[in-house]
């Protein structure tokens, strides 16, 4: 008989509702995504797995020398980013949390 294993621990997970506006809307192709992580995420990990997802080109669009950049609005749950801690701003209070990127340039540019 195999030896019992300690009980499994229950990973919390939030599901984030993320709506692409604007150019970066037209960066990603879609307007909106949903992504799963863990329930102590922070918008920071939430970005660094959309550029997962996009490409690098998609956290060049939104940093600037590691903080957000200054033509970049993020909404979590309705409220700015910025004013909840920036990149460490926690994504949710409970299992859902929306969060809104708007990309208001500068323009993209084709090469």
């Amino acid at each position: 008989m195999p030896p019992a294993s300690a009980p499994e621990k229950t990973k919390l997970v939030v599901e984030v509702r993320v709506t692409f506006v604007g150019l970066i809307q037209r960066l990603v192709g879609r307007r909106e995504e949903a992504v799963v992580l863990p329930q102590e995420a922070t918008l920071g990990g939430l970005l660094r797995e959309l550029a997962a997802r996009y490409g690098q080109e998609l956290e060049e669009r939104l940093l600037e020398n590691g903080e957000l950049a200054a033509h970049v609005t993020i909404l979590i749950n309705g409220r700015n980013a910025l004013t909840q801690g920036g990149l460490t701003a926690k994504l949710s209070d409970g299992s859902q949390s929306r969060v809104e990127i708007v990309l208001l340039g500068p323009p993209l540019m084709g090469g």
